[in-house]
């Protein structure tokens, strides 16, 4: 597999599918730079701390029985984390098709964000709420 251009991505929150209202997807899988300096040394030293994880995605906004605002406005209220997975494409699971799958809180809602003859969007962060952090299944 070449270059990749994002075309096909697939969403789902939950047990809900919302790849056809979505138009950007990122994933952030990162760990806290931790200093680790010691007397005498001339320069700083660091190792890897804890990890944090977030999904993003961009969605158009539908109020729609379970569409965008049915599967996110319950989960703004919620300290429950939600099941949240994006992949590269829709097809199956597969080492050229590696999930992004995490334990999530959504930490924000913005109902309507646009102005005047706008499309809505709704740009969802979910926050890593489990000790698995982001996994990458290949099946």
């Amino acid at each position: 597999m070449g270059i990749f251009a994002l075309t096909d991505g697939y969403i789902l929150i939950g047990a809900t599918v919302l790849s056809d209202h979505g138009n950007r997807i990122t994933v952030v899988d990162n760990r806290d730079a931790v200093e680790i300096t010691a007397f005498g040394a001339v320069n700083k030293a660091i190792t890897k701390g804890l990890g944090d994880g977030s999904i993003e995605f961009q969605l158009f906004q539908d109020f729609a029985a379970g569409k965008t605002h049915a599967t996110l406005q319950p989960l703004i209220g919620s300290t429950t984390p939600t099941t949240v997975e994006v992949r590269a494409t829709s097809g199956a699971r597969a080492v050229t098709n590696p999930a992004a799958v995490m334990q999530g809180l959504l930490m924000e809602y913005r109902m309507l964000d646009g102005g005047i003859g706008d499309v809505t969007v709704v740009t969802c962060t979910f926050q890593n709420a489990a000790q698995a952090g982001i996994t990458y299944p290949t099946a």
